[in-house]
C-alpha cells in the first residue's frame, strides 16, 4: 500500500493500468477516521510509480482546497 498522511487526512492511491494501453489512471482515495471519498483526475502516467506520486500530490492540493468541485465536507 502506498498510503501517505498528510494533514491528518490519509491519501490512498488506488491508480491502475489503462486496458489496452501503457497509461496509469489519476485515482485515489482521501479518508479521515472512518470517512472516505474517492477522487480521479483526467491526467495519465507512463509508470505506476509516476501515477502514484501524481495521487499523492493531487490529493495534498485537494486537502489544501486548490482543486474546484473537489470537496472534503462531511468527512470530518
Amino acid at each position: 500500500m502506498n498510503a501517505l498522511t498528510y494533514r491528518g487526512w490519509t491519501i490512498t492511491p488506488r491508480t491502475f493500468q489503462i486496458h489496452g494501453s501503457s497509461q496509469w489512471t489519476l485515482d485515489l482515495v482521501i479518508g479521515y477516521r472512518t470517512k472516505q471519498r474517492a477522487f480521479s483526475g483526467p491526467k495519465t502516467f507512463h509508470t505506476e510509480q509516476a501515477a502514484i506520486r501524481g495521487c499523492h500530490a493531487y490529493g495534498r492540493r485537494i486537502i489544501d482546497g486548490r482543486v474546484p468541485y473537489c470537496s472534503l465536507e462531511n468527512l470530518r
